[in-house]
């Protein structure tokens, strides 16, 4: 085993918001580290946890609105791959924390207008804040500043949620050309 390996510690208490277009929550490597929200009772359409949302155990699909946040794009289950995969199966790859509760949050939606992928990615933000995330990935971004996003994510920063974002998808020097929300002043 790689000495890296060895150095970090992981935690199934321990629930990072996967921001993107969802997980494919069948995946051998994923399965056993999909977050289970502990206050709701799975498949018996009652919101349980009185939180808005109707059977979401593994977290929300923002586009469809239900409780299924598949991945038919890809990013998401290889972001989710890099964060989270088991990697103890004898399958697939190991996530940089192999043991992790990953809370799904599916936000994009490649037919949808810009607009309407940034209103789903605030409410995305919403939920993980709301719903115990203490770590939140975002991969996502662009150009255009949001006075929601923002305080979405001022938010997150005020209740000590760690937020990753993208830097720079557009391969543009963050410097010169702001990305949001990673370009946003603050921590």
């Amino acid at each position: 085993m790689q000495k890296a390996w060895q150095l970090g510690s992981c935690d199934k208490n321990i629930v990072v918001a996967v921001i993107d277009t969802g997980v494919d929550y069948n995946h051998p490597d994923l399965m056993a580290n999909l977050w289970k929200n502990p206050k709701e009772i799975p498949d018996n359409d009652i919101d349980d946890d009185k939180n808005g949302f109707v059977d979401d155990e593994i977290g929300w699909d923002f586009v469809a609105d239900d409780n299924l946040p598949y991945d038919e794009h890809g990013h998401g289950t290889h972001i989710a791959g890099i964060i989270g995969a088991t990697g103890e199966n004898g399958i697939g790859t190991k996530g940089v924390c192999s043991q992790i509760s990953l809370m799904v949050l599916k936000y994009y939606d490649p037919q949808a207008s810009g607009q309407q992928n940034l209103l789903n990615t605030v409410k995305a933000f919403q939920y993980a804040v709301n719903n115990g995330a203490h770590i939140i990935n975002y991969s996502g971004g662009g150009a255009q500043a949001s006075r929601e996003e923002k305080e979405a994510i001022a938010e997150a920063q005020k209740k000590n949620i760690l937020v990753v974002a993208a830097a720079g998808n557009e391969s543009e020097d963050a410097g010169q050309h702001a990305y949001y929300p990673a370009s946003y002043h603050l921590d």
